[in-house]
C-alpha cells in the first residue's frame, strides 16, 4: 500500500527538529534507561500502545523511535494546553475526542494503519500517574479491524521528571518497549466480548512490562 498521510510542509520540517530536541530534553534532564529498542519492527503498520503516566510519556516514546510513528492524542489537551498542545498540533498529532466513539479519528487511525503506517495510541485514554486504569476500546477495535501487530511500551518516573528536578536530582525515567504481537483469535465470540477481551489483553502487555508501582489495576495478584 502507499505509505503516504497528507501532513503539511510545517509538520514534515517540523517532526525531525521536535524529535532531537526532546532526546536531548531527556539525556539532559532525566536519567534515561530505554530497553527492548531490537524489537522496534520495520517501518511499516502498528499499534505502538503506552501507558499514559504524564504529558511526557509520548514525546518520549515518539522522540527515540527508529522513525517517526503517527500519533493519536487527546483534543482537550492539543486545543487547551498551552505549549504541550501547540507542540503535539505541530507534530501533526490526529486528534480525538475523549468521550464516547469518535468515529472520525477511528476513520482516520484505520486509514494511518491500512497505508502500512505505525500509530501511537494510549489505551487509557487519559492520564493516570496512580498507574493503570480502566482502559478504552479504541486500541482492541483498531487491531481487529486491521490485523496489525501491537508493541507494548512501558514507561515509568515520567510524572516526577520536574519535581525531582526542583530537588537538585534526575529521576530516573524507563522505558521499556515488548515484543510485536498479534491478538489472539477469537471465534464465535460476540464483537463487544472480543472488544473488552482483547482490550484486557492488550493492557496486560503493557501491565507485563511496568514495574509494581505502575501497573494500577493490573497489579500481580
Amino acid at each position: 500500500m502507499s505509505k503516504t498521510i497528507k501532513h503539511n510542509l510545517g509538520v514534515r520540517l517540523y517532526r525531525p527538529l521536535a524529535r532531537a530536541c526532546f532526546r536531548v530534553m531527556y539525556r539532559l534532564l532525566t536519567n534515561l534507561h530505554i530497553e527492548g529498542k531490537e524489537n522496534i519492527p520495520s517501518h511499516s503498520g502498528c499499534l505502538l500502545t503506552i501507558n499514559h503516566l504524564s504529558l511526557y510519556d509520548p514525546p518520549l516514546a515518539l522522540s527515540f523511535w527508529s522513525y517517526s510513528p503517527e500519533a493519536l492524542g487527546a483534543e482537550k489537551t492539543m486545543y487547551n494546553n498551552g505549549i504541550i498542545g501547540i507542540i503535539m498540533r505541530w507534530y501533526g498529532t490526529f486528534p480525538v475526542k475523549r468521550d464516547g466513539d469518535d468515529r472520525a479519528a477511528l476513520r482516520t487511525a484505520l486509514k494511518v494503519l491500512q497505508n502500512d503506517l505505525p500509530l501511537l495510541i494510549a489505551p487509557e485514554g487519559t492520564r493516570h500517574p496512580e498507574g493503570l486504569r480502566d482502559p478504552q476500546h479504541g486500541a482492541s477495535f483498531l487491531a481487529m479491524k486491521t490485523g496489525v501487530p501491537l508493541v507494548p511500551i512501558a514507561i515509568s518516573g515520567t510524572a516526577d521528571i520536574f519535581s525531582t528536578l526542583r530537588k537538585g536530582r534526575k529521576q530516573k525515567v524507563e522505558m521499556i518497549i515488548g515484543k510485536p504481537y498479534h491478538l489472539p483469535t477469537l471465534s464465535d465470540t460476540p464483537r463487544r466480548d472480543a472488544l473488552r477481551i482483547h482490550t484486557e489483553y492488550i493492557m496486560q502487555r503493557i501491565a507485563d512490562l511496568l514495574p509494581e508501582r505502575h501497573r494500577g489495576i493490573y497489579k500481580k495478584q
